[in-house]
């Protein structure tokens, strides 16, 4: 895994929340230095709200201040609804909660129990011999359907990482221009469950034109192998329908015309699900643009949280073992193959 702390430039590591040891941040309100200059992958500001409060809100405002002082102004209301409804509303709130570590730890520990009392209990039906045999067995099977449910634990938490990731994708399109990028990680300190929100920094211009060659290149040589990437990037979206409108009259002159006064409390609203394509086909550069919105988020998280692959070379970065967002796209979103790095 690539990463090393990144440096501010005065030349001292910045303090750090904890979830993320080793990456450094910006002091908050300390204005930059004559003839400093940013860097991609430089962390700007990092917000932190707790999520186990309601209502709650993060504080966009000091962000904004401490991005000003470096010459960066981000339009409020371009990003500032996008990022809070992207993370803030309470179905995505519980989302977070219930796939947190704590949580997963907690019912672990209630599995094992419940299981271990339970086959223990059985077991007594029946004459095991000795008694201490018995016990041995009787745990040594709860440890393994816990370690079982541990492992699937852990692959739905990719999933849900990866959820999360992408509903910044909206802000991050909104951001590119400014050369900011969004992430967001969930840490937990005490008994609180914790939502960090990133700004960092990234010259993405580069990364634009080279993903804009690359895409040009699969068109005319590799469309097949185009599609099929981009048409697993997609996501489920349900939609209410009118039940009388979806179904639809078998007459149009047997049917009312106004609608009826009287509604059944148990009828349940008809779901539309949609398959809604996250990179449409489009001019180069601009789906080139939209690949780096929806996995921005995603290239963060990995880059915060020091899970980025080791890189011999790289493109766009100032460090040599961190690879750039087109490097990640490049290798295992438009690559050939199956791609289990997206699953962290």
């Amino acid at each position: 895994m690539a990463c090393e702390p990144q440096m501010d430039p005065g030349g001292a590591t910045s303090p750090l929340p904890t979830s993320s040891p080793g990456w450094s941040t910006l002091p908050a309100g300390s204005p930059p230095r004559w003839g400093q200059e940013l860097h991609s992958g430089q962390v700007l500001s990092v917000l932190r709200v707790d999520n186990t409060c309601a209502p709650i809100s993060f504080e966009l405002g000091a962000a904004e201040e401490q991005l000003q002082a470096w010459g960066i102004q981000l339009p409020a209301d371009q990003y500032r609804s996008l990022a809070e409804s992207a993370l803030l509303e309470p179905q995505v709130r519980r989302y977070i909660i219930y796939n947190s570590r704590p949580m997963r730890l907690a019912f672990a520990v209630v599995f094992y129990v419940v299981v271990w009392a339970n086959i223990y209990s059985t077991s007594q039906m029946f004459a095991l011999g000795n008694h201490w045999a018995a016990v041995l067995l009787v745990t040594l099977a709860a440890v393994s359907l816990t370690l079982t449910l541990v492992l699937v634990f852990e692959r739905h938490q990719r999933k849900a990482n990866t959820n999360t990731d992408l509903r910044l994708a909206a802000a991050n399109r909104a951001l590119l221009r400014h050369r900011v990028l969004l992430g967001v990680t969930d840490t937990v300190e005490g008994c609180q469950s914790v939502i960090q929100l990133w700004f960092v920094y990234f010259d993405l211009e580069n990364c634009v034109q080279f993903l804009s060659d690359h895409i040009q290149e699969m068109k005319t040589n590799q469309e097949s192998l185009l599609r099929s990437r981009l048409s697993q990037l997609c996501v489920v979206i349900e939609t209410g329908v009118n039940p009388a409108m979806a179904e639809g009259p078998e007459d149009l002159e047997d049917a009312p015309l106004l609608p009826r006064g009287e509604t059944s409390p148990q009828e349940k609203p008809v779901l539309q699900t949609e398959l809604h394509q996250l990179v449409p086909e489009a001019e180069p550069q601009e789906m080139a643009r939209q690949l780096l919105a929806v996995f921005g988020g995603y290239y963060i998280r990995l880059l915060v949280t020091c899970q980025l692959p080791q890189s011999v070379e790289t493109r766009h970065m100032d460090s040599p073992r961190i690879p750039c967002p087109c490097q990640l796209i490049e290798a295992h979103v438009l690559g050939p193959g199956c791609c289990p790095f997206l699953n962290r």
